[in-house]
């Protein structure tokens, strides 16, 4: 196979945005934990004069201890950054019909929110001890755009 290419097999995801909902953490039948996120996340361009955002949504599983601090910790409108790969995955509905979703496996997830709930998770790092009281902000859940 002299006439193959030879080229780096990189499969690496680093992205930020916002939870849009809480998160689902399940366990599977052997016990391990595994939460679900959705995070929306944007990009922004300049069209003519003018600024066009476009913001896209995308799943990310985490498991082990990083799914139990992320449904402790994190909330629907929690900013997170989220370190990981691309992963596809084929179900069928409750239609019968086929359908194929990409998530992202995270493996490190840094929860970016102020006061309290700070720091990086990742699961091959013993977690990190808050440094500050959790505080309340002077927000309500109309605040969040999602």
């Amino acid at each position: 196979m002299a006439n193959e290419l030879n080229f780096p097999k990189v499969n690496t995801v680093v992205i930020s945005g916002r939870l849009t909902r809480d998160v689902e953490l399940r366990c599977t039948p052997s016990g391990t934990a595994v939460a679900n996120l959705s995070i929306a996340f944007s990009r922004s361009w300049k069209k003519g004069e003018e600024w066009v955002e476009e913001t896209s949504y995308l799943d990310v599983i985490a498991w082990t201890k990083l799914a139990e601090r992320c449904a402790e910790k994190l909330h629907k409108g929690s900013p997170i950054l989220v370190e990981g790969y691309l992963q596809t995955r084929t179900y069928t509905d409750k239609n019968n019909n086929n359908r194929k979703i990409v998530e992202i496996v995270s493996n490190k997830i840094s929860f970016l929110e102020k006061a309290g709930f700070g720091g990086n998770v990742s699961e091959s790092a013993p977690l990190p001890k808050p440094k500050f009281e959790q505080t309340t902000p002077n927000t309500t859940t109309d605040d969040v755009p999602f």
